[in-house]
């Protein structure tokens, strides 16, 4: 029984607050006088849903979060702004753009609830309040900045952790790039969302047309999740432990075999190339686009996917940047691959549903065609095993995890398992998206760049790729110190591709 009775009272309307009061003494200096409506209200319906909780792998994403860490992932828009047909992008806009359409989006309007103790799983908190002046922000980079000047402004970005207290969100706008361009820097943390459920988010934000139709909240109002209090947190947590226990026995049968599999195949990574766990939160990012149907033609010559060929372009370029900088070339590197398995029924709720498939990347091989085939053979072999593998293996194997004390036991685990780490050398990801443009308050979207994480088990660098309207966008994060030059390893995949494109196939 419940030490308090739950809270039925019905729920609040969500207010959102457009303006912050002083910003217009560090504005940009383009940025308009905000209009004199600052605030706006989201009506709620008078019926609460049920308390929601996360997940034991959501909470393990919010665990693994450390000071050389943090957890959260992101995505540069870039806008063709010169050809708006008004005027370029402002933050106002840009913040009642979000009020509009907040109502469709929920993980947005919540926030984390943590259990006293860390008895149980942490909920999340419907807020009554959000400050889009906080979430949102413009800056405006020196005048005709290029690509290097808006990589350098979101790796400092993408260093700093997200506030805890608030929403688990932020963007910023970004202007004064050359060309007339605009940018929009988006980090969601990753306990919030995977690619997938990002993706979704990103398409209620941005448009199939340059003019965009309103989108009112329902007549009887959005949905929101009761909120328990202290005292039931509390009294469901006891209930919830013994649960567990029986959850982590069941988790220990089921992926057992698959993490001892695993095990194997994580004692081929590469024993001497310098991605190690990042060392400090300091960030590079680099990224550059490929044309999707050059990368079409050649999928072809092997019978095999695009995403076959993306892994092989990622191997070419970092075969040569490990020869650049003196580094040995001689020996596979393991790469971990984030998988959706996400249901059908579970699109459209946010979280996370991924799991993680290892392969071996041949960056001995010296041939661009070889690498391709024997690509191709270790991803099918790969696929082969992970589908002998529970979909919610990564589920299962953080559930094995205790929630207590709110991460302490996680990250003490990850101090102890230090000189192990990382895990694999390097992620790679590839999102699929539209192959449409896209637009946002009218302005057509020219470019999406994947912006990741890095995480002490997976190494300092990560390449993850989104594909949308026949090119794909290539996002490289690395830690600088461990892994340096990144901007060299974007050139490197334009020159894997042209090597590719010039080799005779298959005779």
């Amino acid at each position: 029984m419940h030490s308090s009775a739950p809270d039925t009272r019905a729920p609040r309307d969500v207010g959102l607050r457009i303006t912050t009061p002083g910003e217009s003494l560090y504005a940009a200096r383009d940025t308009p006088t905000p209009a004199r409506t600052s605030t706006v209200t989201i009506p709620a319906a008078p019926e609460p849903g049920r308390p929601r909780q996360l997940s034991s792998l959501d909470l393990q994403l919010l665990d693994l979060e450390t000071d050389s860490a943090p957890m959260h992932v992101g995505t540069v828009t870039v806008l063709d702004s010169a050809a708006a047909p008004e005027t370029p992008l402002d933050v106002t806009s840009l913040r009642q753009l979000f009020a509009d359409r907040l109502h469709l989006i929920a993980p947005l309007r919540r926030r984390l609830r943590t259990v006293p103790f860390g008895l149980d799983l942490p909920y999340w908190e419907d807020c009554d309040y959000i400050d889009l002046g906080y979430h949102i922000r413009h800056i405006r980079l020196p005048d005709d900045a290029g690509d290097e000047h808006l990589a350098d402004y979101v790796a400092r970005r993408h260093a700093a952790p997200l506030d805890r207290t608030r929403p688990l969100w932020e963007c910023d706008l970004i202007s004064g790039l050359a060309d007339g361009r605009q940018a929009v820097y988006t980090k969601i943390h990753h306990s919030v969302i995977d690619g997938i459920s990002g993706a979704e988010i990103m398409a209620v934000i941005l448009d199939l047309h340059p003019e965009s139709l309103p989108t009112p909240p329902p007549a009887d109002g959005i949905s929101r999740d009761r909120n328990p209090s202290t005292a039931e947190l509390l009294a469901r947590s006891l209930p919830n432990m013994i649960g567990r226990q029986a959850i982590r026995v069941q988790s220990l049968l089921h992926a057992g075999p698959a993490l001892l599999q695993a095990r194997d195949d994580l004692r081929a990574k590469h024993p001497d190339v310098p991605i190690k766990a990042p060392t400090t939160p300091t960030r590079s990012l680099a990224y550059t686009s490929l044309p999707l149907d050059a990368v079409k033609n050649i999928k072809d010559r092997v019978d095999g996917t695009v995403n076959d060929v993306v892994m092989e372009l990622c191997t070419s370029a970092l075969r040569r940047w490990l020869l650049d900088h003196d580094q040995p070339a001689d020996h596979p590197l393991v790469a971990a691959i984030p998988v959706s398995v996400r249901t059908p029924e579970q699109f459209g709720t946010a979280g996370n549903q991924f799991s993680l498939m290892l392969t071996a990347l041949p960056i001995a091989e010296p041939d661009p065609e070889h690498r391709l085939e024997q690509l191709h053979s270790n991803l099918l072999e790969a696929k082969k095993r992970f589908q002998t593998q529970p979909p919610t293996l990564l589920h299962k194997a953080t559930s094995l995890l205790t929630p207590l004390l709110h991460g302490r036991p996680t990250r003490a685990l990850l101090r102890a398992a230090a000189p192990s780490l990382p895990l694999v050398d390097l992620v790679i990801s590839n999102v699929p998206g539209p192959q449409i443009p896209l637009y946002l308050r009218g302005i057509r979207v020219q470019h999406s760049y994947p912006v990741s994480l890095l995480t002490e088990l997976a190494g300092s660098l990560n390449i993850t790729v989104m594909s949308y309207d026949g090119h794909l966008d290539f996002g490289i994060v690395a830690c600088p110190d461990d892994f340096p030059d990144v901007w060299d390893l974007a050139d490197h995949l334009h020159k894997a591709l042209a090597d590719l494109e010039q080799s005779p196939g298959r005779p």
